[in-house]
């Protein structure tokens, strides 16, 4: 999986709630943007995913979309 690929399953993560800070206002672009942004940190090791503090459901995403396709 590509540097874009692996961008996007972090950023639909986020979207989704799973981890990260989900930005509550604004349009769908910028909240989209805000997740792409946070995402791209994570990609480049800047913030790290504490798997501790997810639930079960976000583990599972984790494992599969982020860890997975690495």
């Amino acid at each position: 999986m590509n540097r874009i690929h692996q961008i996007n399953a972090i950023a639909q993560g986020i979207m989704a709630g799973y981890y990260g800070s989900r930005q509550n206002c604004g349009t769908e672009y910028q909240k989209w943007t805000h997740a792409v942004l946070q995402a791209d940190q994570i990609y480049k090791g800047d913030l790290i995913i504490d798997t501790e503090e997810l639930s079960d459901e976000g583990k599972a995403y984790v494992q599969k979309h982020i860890i997975n396709a690495l």
